[in-house]
């Protein structure tokens, strides 16, 4: 039977990691906890651990000091390290005090277990405990290496990290060149890290260029191509060299690959700069277009859509019929693959249009304090869908689950088809609305909403609209120093010469004449 104490200023860690480690009772037992690096080196000379699991930021003796310490003093005691992966500094300190492992935060079940199994298997073998332990120069250059991908990874996508230093010999070629470029590739299906890796070394680009899987995203990866100094190939040659290669690889090999290119680089801050040209660079493709490599340039202005659809859309979502906006967004999908030279970009710009359009819709019936953060949140995961099915399925799920959560409270629900449309045009009377659109949206025959309407409520349905609309530019008269024109448009009229027409005969007086008479702008 071993033992292990357990060195972390956090008592709920400790417990979680006793736990964690409880199904290996029969071979591993915990014989004493510290809060802290000095209480540690007590408990040890006190209890004589078989194993030391500490973690590394502690009060009073954190484990920068105490692992010098165990080191020269308890040699003989395996030590296993906790550890935040950015914090580096102090996995090379248990890299340096031949901690026989680190772990990173959070950490499974599985991997403490793991982690006591190969303390357990060193201390029953010492032939094994010299092949394995860490300071070793094989693991670490291992060590370092790992690290170091972290490191790049963590700057593609914009996480903090307090260095930028290359560290392991595998890497060191970073070190010394002179122009970075990323690509960022997107695969339906994505080819094995070491398909791409050996692929790069076939081709002599094992020491200029290098191949990342994402760490959010399964169809993403990231080559990362470093141009020496001394080349003799410019970014722009050896980038096309590259890429033109890869994709008839990729192409031979079955894996459709869109490649976006950044702008030339001089320094790993800006990878992450990179990363965003990329996004804009495969933003870029056209709908219609075969997979391809997309070069960065600043965006265009994006294309002024005009879908027949929109306010059926709006009011289907709003009303609660989910099967009628699951068709409806078929349909505008399909709309975009009938506009010429549409790029992925242009959807993206009239998807983002259309559900802050829906954000204003469920302001009115939900109070959202967090309703930017839950925005950004939603455009962070769009930057990364490159592909127009996945980006048709998340805003298809969207607003499905937008219209499940207002069918219960619409204004919609009531049974009442009248009271149902003259709530549409109070809220709606800035549109073009006609008497045909609006016996379609409430799938009502043209004559018999017109016989309906007049009945229920005394008036015809276009004046029961020009009444809504002149009650309106009353108040922006009296409140608002805006042209008659302006007016006009704010409340549905296209042509101010009609707006004059209507307003005079429901009121007696032009608009200028009651905003003279009421106007409340000084």
């Amino acid at each position: 039977m071993y033992t292990y104490l357990i060195i972390d200023d956090e008592e709920l860690i400790r417990k979680g990691t006793i736990k964690k480690l409880s199904p290996m009772e029969n071979l591993v037992q915990c014989i004493g906890e510290a809060e802290n690096g000095q209480e540690g080196i007590e408990k040890i000379k006190e209890l004589h651990p078989d194993i030391v699991v500490l973690d590394m930021q502690m009060p009073v003796m954190d484990g920068t000091k105490l692992l010098p310490y165990l080191a020269e003093h308890f040699p003989e005691i395996p030590l296993i390290v906790i550890s935040g992966y950015r914090d580096f500094d102090y996995v090379k300190h248990a890299i340096s005090a031949k901690a026989i492992d680190y772990i990173l935060k959070p950490f499974s079940r599985e991997a403490i277990q793991k982690c006591m199994s190969d303390a357990i298997g060193r201390l029953e073998s010492k032939s094994a405990l010299e092949t394995q332990i860490i300071n070793s120069e094989e693991e670490k250059e291992n060590a370092y290496y790992e690290y170091d991908l972290q490191i790049l990874r963590s700057l593609i996508m914009g996480y903090h990290t307090d260095t930028t230093d290359i560290s392991s010999k595998r890497l060191n070629f970073i070190n010394r060149t002179h122009n970075l470029i990323l690509l960022t590739l997107h695969f339906p299906q994505i080819p094995p890290e070491e398909a791409v890796q050996k692929w790069l070394e076939d081709h002599g680009f094992g020491n200029l260029a290098l191949y990342l899987p994402s760490p959010d995203n399964k169809q993403i990866g990231f080559l990362l191509l470093f141009i020496p100094e001394d080349s003799s190939l410019s970014s722009k040659q050896f980038t096309l060299q590259v890429v033109d290669s890869f994709l008839i690889w990729a192409k031979q090999c079955d894996f459709p690959v869109l490649i976006g290119i950044s702008e030339t680089h001089s320094d790993l801050k800006q990878l992450h700069d990179a990363f965003l040209e990329t996004s804009v660079a495969l933003n870029r493709q056209k709908l219609s277009a075969p997979p391809s490599a997309y070069y960065y340039y600043e965006e265009e202005e994006q294309k002024n859509m005009q879908w027949d659809k929109l306010d059926e859309f709006l009011f289907r979502i709003e009303s609660g019929m989910s099967e009628q906006v699951a068709e409806l967004t078929d349909e505008l999908f399909s709309y975009f693959l009938t506009i010429r030279n549409c790029t992925l970009a242009d959807v993206k710009y009239y998807c983002y249009y259309l559900s802050t359009q829906c954000r204003i819709i469920l302001d009115y019936y939900v109070n959202q304090p967090d309703s930017k953060a839950s925005s950004n949140s939603m455009q962070n995961i769009v930057n990364h869908l490159f592909l127009l099915s996945d980006l048709k399925d998340y805003y298809k799920q969207f607003f499905l689950n937008l219209t499940t959560l207002l069918k219960p409270q619409s204004v919609y629900s009531g049974n009442d088809v009248i009271e149902k449309i003259q709530v549409y045009m109070q809220r709606n009377y800035q549109k073009d609305l006609t008497q045909e659109f609006v016996s379609y949206l409430f799938y009502l025959n043209r004559s018999y909403l017109s016989t309906l309407f007049k009945a229920r409520t005394g008036e015809k349905f276009v004046d029961y609209l020009n009444e809504i609309r002149v009650n309106k530019a009353k108040e922006l008269l009296a409140n608002s120093d805006r042209k008659m024109y302006q007016v006009a448009k704010a409340v549905g009229y296209d042509n101010v010469k009609y707006f004059f027409r209507v307003f005079k005969k429901k009121t007696g007086v032009t608009p200028e004449q009651y905003r003279e008479a009421n106007n409340h702008v000084s």
